[in-house]
């Protein structure tokens, strides 16, 4: 770890004032293309080096047919010099550069369109039913140039945390905006252009407000700031109901229409727009202070574990970079309140956050009336949201000691099973599926002593991924789509519905997560046997985890948001409501897949990292698709009447599938595949709470959807997950059901006996 000068801010931070401090008078852009370096941070050592190539990483040659991808990028979007192959595919913000890109991004608690001429900035105010939490989709703001000279917009640069938009067009005229979750505060640098916040309401009133609660002059970081230097603010009411802090600097007189208000001509500086939620009066008496600083950089660093056993954590730190470029100082990673307001960040975060957040970090008195999708958000005054995950600790085998008496029921089970082990799916979904169903049987036999069947079962999974990832001559071929960088199925690559959209990007982590699975349990096995399926899995994962954020043929980490703690699954999909994932049972293999693998092949700081990011996702599926009914009603409001969320959005919350909405596909999608990994989500008391015995208070409970499944697979899922309430209750019912094509009952009983509870017994 790089030594911090001054103070603890990180060594790359400017120590001269003056370059911290610039004057608005030009646009300050954030560097073009993806930012590939985060700041070292005081107290935070990294698990690894993101500014490095991976250890995954082989001599550099691709183990797959490299081919074009008939869906190209709209290079209308974005600027292709500045953001090359391999390009994002599932980030929050994607629908800024597919299609038309006219689909809004989602920065809580904010809903942004970007329009060529400007942006249009809206409130969503959240509603709940039964079946779903939805927002509305009003526009409150429109931000552009009275003048009329704005007509061009591109994404200009990317990093971990966010996206920057550029508009440009006839002169000198420019505007610019990073958008990051969380921030209070939507900021947009203006140069040369005449400043225009249209609106479709009536304004009702501007009143130029006077700071309040500051002294005169602040001593931050040896940076003397003025209340004079701070940026003029006027509180806008519209007649709607909504009420919104506009900062500005230099001040901006604004004029106002019928249509808005407009500031003067050949403007340079910044403006910023803040809702004052619930309790304008007070809300404004804690907003105004952090007017004028705002992110131009955001990164995450996953912090090396602490602790041992059972106890250990790691620190996850979201770090915003800000254009005081006085929020440095990371000695204390949890607050930063000995630094001025004036120059922090006001930051909201989601419920997950606060549940680990130090509480002093949180404001008191706090912000009223916010909040996301996901839940109440809290504000925070820091430029750096860092908070402890904890770890729980899983291998490739379960919890629970496997008795003799045990070991052989499951031989005599597996004797069964091992000669329906044909895989005869074409697609990457359910191929992996089946040939992980078949390296379940393997890692089973190999902990119940029975050589011969692993070394069949063995011998079965090699000839299974030898078409696919050494000759690849099954008949649907993986390639290397070598215009947005990532690998995806051949007959995907010309149908955007084959496959489960695979050519198009959606879902990756779900269906390579079993390939990897698979090669784990091999290579843990016969290291010699793996070796000549080892650079095209290596090359999977990359695919959808990678952990180096300067690889040339891969993107970093595909699908994971660390502000959101968990995956995005839509590919290159646009949708009004946002990015959107379904399956957190097979987002939860994927890492669970990418941890084993790494631990296979000794590869330790990489197995590291990717136990950090299993235990985030888990944790968020926990939290926001696995609630039990008092926790859903804090997240979901009391309309929603159940436990369970089966499509969670960027802006709204389904209890629906994709494929149905039966309760036994809502539930099961979140459990799916049941490895030893399954267990992190399925906390007892939330199992308790969803299987409702009293049919009355909740009819869709577990126990009744399990019932109505009828024997089903989906009815084996459920009662194997009630196996951590009560093993023997579950056992008979889960072994009486037809399993599901990625399970067995091979699999089921020796989950059952690995990682359910004995009743009463916690």
């Amino acid at each position: 770890m790089s030594t911090a000068t001054s103070a603890g801010i990180p060594s790359n931070y400017p120590l001269n004032p003056a370059r911290r401090l610039q004057p608005p008078n030009e646009v300050r852009q954030l560097a073009v293309g993806y930012q590939k370096r985060a700041p070292v941070l005081q107290g935070v050592t990294p698990v690894l080096d993101s500014s490095k190539p991976s250890q995954l990483k082989g001599q550099g040659s691709l183990a797959f047919k490299s081919q074009a991808n008939s869906y190209k990028p709209n290079t209308n979007l974005f600027d292709a010099k500045a953001l090359t192959k391999p390009l994002p595919t599932n980030r929050w913000w994607l629908n800024l550069m597919i299609e038309k890109g006219a689909d809004p991004i989602h920065p809580y608690p904010y809903l942004v369109h970007c329009a060529s001429n400007g942006s249009s900035i809206g409130f969503p105010k959240f509603s709940s039913t039964a079946q779903a939490v939805t927002s509305d989709q009003v526009i409150d703001w429109q931000v552009g140039d009275g003048g009329g000279q704005l007509t061009k917009r591109l994404v200009t640069g990317t990093d971990a945390l966010g996206v920057q938009v550029t508009w440009s067009g006839l002169g000198e005229a420019q505007m610019n905006a990073r958008f990051y979750k969380g921030m209070v505060f939507q900021t947009f640098e203006m140069k040369q252009l005449t400043p225009l916040l249209k609106t479709d309401h009536a304004i009702i009133s501007v009143e130029p407000i006077e700071y309040t609660g500051l002294n005169p002059r602040e001593h931050i970081a040896h940076v003397v700031r003025n209340v004079a230097d701070m940026p003029a603010l006027s509180r806008v009411k519209l007649n709607s109901g909504a009420e919104w802090l506009i900062a500005s600097k230099p001040a901006i007189q604004w004029k106002q229409t019928s249509g808005g208000l407009t500031g003067q001509a050949q403007y340079t500086g910044f403006v910023q727009l803040a809702h004052l939620g619930a309790k304008p009066d007070s809300n404004i008496n804690v907003i105004q202070q952090y007017a004028g600083t705002y992110a131009t950089a955001g990164s995450v660093t996953y912090a090396k574990a602490e602790g041992n056993g059972n106890s250990r954590s790691a620190s996850i730190a979201l770090y915003y970079k800000t254009n005081n470029d006085v929020g440095g100082d990371t000695s204390n990673v949890h607050s930063t309140r000995s630094v001025s307001p004036t120059a922090q960040l006001l930051t909201f975060v989601l419920p997950h956050h606060v549940d680990r957040l130090d509480s002093k970090s949180l404001l008191s008195p706090g912000l009223t009336g916010y909040r996301s999708a996901k839940g109440p958000l809290a504000a925070i005054g820091s430029n750096l949201i860092c908070y402890k995950q904890e770890l729980q600790s899983v291998d490739f085998t379960g919890s629970n000691t496997i008795t003799d008496a045990d070991k052989t029921r499951i031989q005599s089970q597996l004797a069964k099973d091992i000669a329906q082990v044909d895989v005869t799916a074409k697609d990457p979904y359910f191929f992996g599926k089946g040939v992980a169903r078949v390296a379940r049987l393997l890692q089973i036999a190999q902990e119940v002593g029975d050589a011969a069947s692993a070394s069949t079962l063995k011998t079965k999974i090699i000839a299974l991924l030898q078409p696919w990832l050494v000759s690849q001559s099954n008949s649907d071929p993986l390639v290397y789509d070598n215009i947005w960088g990532g690998i995806v199925s051949s007959v995907g690559l010309g149908d955007p519905s084959a496959d489960y959209g695979q050519g198009r990007y959606n879902d990756h982590h779900f269906h390579y997560g079993y390939f990897l699975y698979a090669a784990a349990v091999l290579a843990k096995h016969d290291m010699n046997s793996f070796a000549p399926l080892k650079e095209a899995t290596n090359q999977l994962l990359l695919d959808y985890a990678n952990p180096s954020m300067v690889d040339d043929q891969f993107p970093y980490m595909r699908h994971f948001d660390p502000y959101d703690g968990h995956s995005w699954a839509a590919g290159l999909f646009t949708f009004g409501d946002g990015r959107n994932q379904e399956s957190t049972g097979e987002a939860i293999n994927s890492y669970y897949a990418a941890y084993l693998y790494a631990k296979a092949l000794g590869l330790q700081e990489t197995a590291d990292f990717y136990e950090i990011v299993l235990n985030m996702e888990a944790a968020s599926a926990r939290r926001y698709w696995h609630p039990t009914r008092a926790q859903a009603t804090e997240l979901y409001g009391e309309g929603f009447s159940h436990n369970a969320v089966g499509i969670l959005w960027s802006s709204k919350a389904d209890y629906a599938t994709f494929f149905g909405a039966n309760a036994e596909y809502i539930y099961g999608i979140q459990m799916i595949p049941f490895t030893p990994a399954t267990k992190m989500i399925l906390a007892q008391d939330w199992v308790k709470d969803a299987w409702c015995p009293g049919q009355g208070a909740c009819p869709d409970g577990m126990k009744t959807a399990a019932a109505q499944a009828n024997k089903n697979g989906w009815a084996q899922f459920l009662y194997t997950a009630y196996s951590v309430v009560d093993r023997n209750a579950a056992l008979d019912n889960a072994l009486s059901c037809q399993p599901d094509d990625g399970n067995s009952l091979t699999n089921t009983l020796h989950w059952i006996l690995t990682s359910g509870q004995a009743p009463n017994n916690p």
